[in-house]
């Protein structure tokens, strides 16, 4: 049997519908070998509790830990849209109520660790074997660089979802959040994979696939459906797209064509938060195609294990 990939997958989990399939794809993908997730951006103790239940329901053991609330030095206030903001809750914490997280979820077990320091251990512990997903804020990934930097040449890969350096008006949302974390990452000497705007818009989560979701009787893609409803409701949205998913999938089949450039997130003036090419910046890998239909096959079969042809 093949040797499984030693993943740490950190999220946003709450807002957006995609990082919840992420995780699914994760804990259904059989050469995945889930170490633990870490949350970040706001409510990270909520959004753990989050993850926490969803990975219960598939009768699995994944430690998770809560991590950063906050930027690095971006003001929360600052990012989110008044109109979103005036949809807002908070919770018992006084702190953002995340849009999908439901009651029940509350009693989910979380590691009491912070998770920067599980990112700082786990790497120490499998070096040169550990990949890292990075599909919110890179707060978290930051961090562990800062903390403790000799874990930079012993991370094998870090994958982000982020930026678009093929459009350099677009602010993506994961570095729009933390441009400053974003930065660090990025400048870390490590073989890094981000997969930008340029090519997750390309899939959408369309009804064709949505109907296969709400028509399999399993409480584990019954309570999918209803988080999704609920992100519908929230941000009056219509059709997911599956950003944070395709971003995982590369890693296990070739859904995106790689192209090694030099990039940098800006930091000042019209630059900041933006993703683009500049002879400062580090070589990463920066997808520049994706074959849609292998995506969705691949996405399909994994997580509710149905052959699409």
């Amino acid at each position: 049997m093949n040797k499984k990939e030693r993943v740490i997958l950190d999220t946003d989990i709450g807002d957006d519908i995609d990082d919840a399939f992420a995780l699914y794809l994760l804990l259904q993908e059989k050469r995945a070998k889930l170490l633990g997730v870490t949350t970040v951006f706001r409510n990270a103790r909520q959004r753990a509790k989050m993850a926490s239940f969803l990975i219960s329901t598939f009768k699995k053991k994944v430690p998770v830990y809560a991590g950063c609330d906050e930027p690095l030095i971006a003001k929360v206030k600052n990012l989110i849209p008044p109109e979103i903001q005036a949809k807002e809750t908070k919770d018992k914490f006084g702190k953002y109520y995340i849009p999908q997280f439901m009651e029940f979820m509350e009693d989910a077990h979380i590691e009491e660790k912070h998770a920067v320091d599980f990112i700082i251990e786990s790497i120490h512990k499998y070096p040169h074997e550990v990949t890292i997903f990075g599909i919110g804020p890179l707060t978290n990934i930051a961090m562990a660089i800062r903390k403790d930097p000799s874990i930079v040449p012993l991370i094998k890969e870090i994958r982000i979802m982020g930026g678009d350096p093929t459009n350099i008006n677009i602010k993506e949302w994961n570095i729009f959040c933390d441009p400053e974390a974003a930065h660090i990452v990025f400048d870390a000497i490590v073989p890094i994979y981000e997969v930008g705007l340029n090519v997750t818009l390309k899939c959408q989560l369309t009804q064709e696939y949505r109907d296969i979701l709400t028509n399999i009787h399993d409480d584990r893609f019954i309570l999918l459906t209803k988080m999704m409803e609920k992100w519908f409701k929230h941000y009056e949205f219509t059709i997911p797209v599956m950003h944070d998913p395709l971003a995982v999938a590369t890693m296990f089949g070739d859904f995106c064509e790689f192209e090694k450039l030099p990039l940098t997130v800006g930091l000042e003036n019209e630059k900041r938060a933006l993703t683009y090419c500049d002879k400062i910046g580090n070589d990463v890998y920066s997808a520049k195609k994706v074959n849609v239909d292998a995506f969705f096959k691949y996405f399909i079969k994994t997580i509710f294990e149905i052959d699409k042809n």
